[in-house]
């Protein structure tokens, strides 16, 4: 059986709502709660998704119910932000990436990735910004997002050095020039990784 949860009961309420319109009762239950705090110390799941929130709060979840999250045989994760934070976590609690699948609705992009427990491949900076898996699959998806997002830092590079050469250098606008140049570089190098393919 399937237990669905969230920390907002009217999130909740709209969840069972759709799971009886689709008669889905004796499949799902709900639980109000934060992270993994409702599932009961005797229940051992298969497979945990945590799905559709920024990927700090995603951090949070897996750091805080370690011991729930050893107890599953996989993990699926769909972080909204923050993605090469949420590879270097799912690392450091000794879970491997075994596949990862990129989608585009609604003008947005999404990862998905799903973890085992195990040690991993060596991960390069460029293996946790864009994803491995999807790097060596030469994902078609992953290249449309890094032309967009590469599109995107270079106009913002331009605005930021015509603000430069008129005179603004505070340090805080300097730093952040600073490092969308080592991004911009960062995607050309995955853009060359993917078109080598």
């Amino acid at each position: 059986k399937a237990v669905a949860c969230d920390i907002s009961e009217g999130s909740v309420f709209k969840a069972e709502k759709n799971i009886r319109s689709y008669h889905y009762s004796d499949f799902i239950e709900t639980r109000v709660g934060d992270g993994l705090s409702v599932i009961k110390k005797d229940e051992c799941p298969d497979q945990i998704i945590i799905a559709g929130m920024g990927g700090m709060l995603t951090i949070d979840i897996l750091n805080n119910d370690k011991e729930i999250i050893s107890r599953a045989e996989r993990i699926i994760l769909q972080p909204q932000r923050n993605i090469d934070k949420v590879r270097r976590a799912v690392h450091n609690l000794d879970l491997k990436i075994i596949d990862e699948k990129m989608i585009f609705e609604t003008g947005k992009y999404y990862n998905v990735i799903v973890c085992e427990k195990g040690r991993d491949f060596a991960y390069n900076e460029k293996d946790y910004i864009f994803g491995k898996i999807l790097l060596e699959r030469g994902d078609e998806l992953l290249k449309s997002q890094i032309h967009f997002e590469t599109l995107k830092i270079i106009n913002i590079l331009k605005s930021m050095e015509e603000k430069i050469s008129k005179g603004k250098r505070d340090e805080a606008f300097i730093k952040r020039y600073e490092e969308l140049k080592l991004k911009r570089e960062l995607y050309i190098q995955g853009r060359n990784v993917l078109h080598k393919e």
